[in-house]
């Protein structure tokens, strides 16, 4: 819920809830409540660069994402009006649980979807119409801990870790991890699940847990608040950088990326503008982080984000251009060690060649 409101350059959005974020990594909802639209006219004097051949414009280009840091690329090309040389207007659609993701791709309500990768992977295998076009999120997830003396996996044993959403990815990756280091995630350590990332967060500053698995922005916001205490909350361990140095070495965690849905996936020179913009998105997003902050706080000033928090959770997040092809392998043996633990966490079986874009 929150306040809805359209400001003198055509924005509208509504106040939304960090701690989705989390949950776009595949942990179940209860929640269903309408989705946020920001739209933004393309300026009439704008002059974008446009590296694909001629399209016919499209009358209006929705694009979809979650709150918090993963939506800076799609708001950069909304706010910047980057697409404007496929549409007449460009709008941003902000999805606040994984139900509300599925009906608007079920719905072809939007046309470019930022989602994570398992998410996606499911409403494939479940028969939905859409395309993977990039991965672009390579971590977001955090072991964060006040404990000093918790330095890896190992050091945890005998312990309990604050964990929310049971069997998300970020929960069957954390399992997965433990294994792979020897311990047992049943009986070596105990895993206090949170209903959400908000509760998660409140059980670690509360003391209830020294120890947790936190994504960003909440992982941020948790050290952010605590760096003046006695019991600062530090990084332990990146998720990303774990994984590999356990898997092998190319053994790359594909978290997040875009999605074309019906609605424009048999448009190949929409498809091919949008992929080229987005990829000068996300590179720009990683190496402009205060200014990518500094975009949500006072662009779309209704999303109640803090520039500064975005901004430090953003530096924290992997970010990396790969498009659907060439992250086909890395995708296809996260999935596998993923379903070791968890099959239906991405949907119950490998999703066939159809889920990667072609042109």
């Amino acid at each position: 819920m929150g306040i809805r409101r359209r400001d003198a350059v055509g924005v509208t959005v509504v106040l939304l809830f960090l701690a989705v974020v989390a949950a776009a990594c595949g942990g179940a909802t209860t929640t269903t409540a309408p989705a946020t639209t920001t739209t933004v006219a393309s300026s009439t004097t704008a002059s974008p660069t446009t590296t694909t051949p001629a399209a016919t414009k499209l009358p209006k280009l929705t694009l979809v994402a979650p709150p918090g840091p993963m939506a800076m690329p799609m708001a950069y090309l909304v706010t910047n009006n980057s697409l404007a040389a496929v549409a007449e207007t460009t709008e941003l659609i902000i999805w606040e649980n994984p139900e509300q993701l599925k009906a608007i791709v079920a719905g072809e309500q939007g046309h470019f979807v930022t989602v994570p990768s398992n998410n996606a992977a499911i409403f494939y295998n479940r028969g939905l119409p859409l395309k993977l076009l990039d991965i672009s999120v390579w971590n977001i997830t955090y072991l964060v801990s006040a404990d000093p003396d918790v330095k890896a996996l190992t050091d945890l044993r005998g312990k309990d870790v604050v964990v929310s959403f049971q069997s998300s990815v970020p929960d069957v990756m954390f399992r997965s991890m433990l294994v792979k280091s020897g311990l047992d995630p049943a009986s070596d350590v105990t895993i206090k699940y949170a209903a959400d990332p908000t509760q998660a967060a409140q059980m670690l500053l509360s003391g209830q847990s020294k120890s947790a698995v936190l994504s960003e922005a909440v992982a941020t916001s948790v050290i952010l608040k605590t760096k003046d205490g006695s019991n600062p909350v530090r990084r332990v361990l990146d998720f990303g950088s774990s994984w590999e140095a356990l898997y092998g070495v190319g053994s790359r965690t594909p978290i997040a990326g875009t999605c074309a849905t019906a609605a424009v996936s048999d448009k190949p020179a929409v498809v091919a503008e949008f992929k080229s913009q987005y990829e000068k998105a996300v590179e720009w997003t990683a190496a402009n982080p205060k200014e990518a902050g500094d975009l949500l706080e006072t662009q779309l000033p209704q999303l109640g984000l803090n520039g500064a928090l975005m901004a430090e959770s953003s530096s924290n997040i992997k970010w990396d251009f790969v498009s659907a092809p060439d992250a086909h392998a890395d995708l296809e043996a996260f999935y596998t060690q993923l379903q070791v633990l968890s099959p239906e966490v991405v949907g119950g079986k490998l999703p066939d060649d159809g889920f990667y874009y072609k042109p």
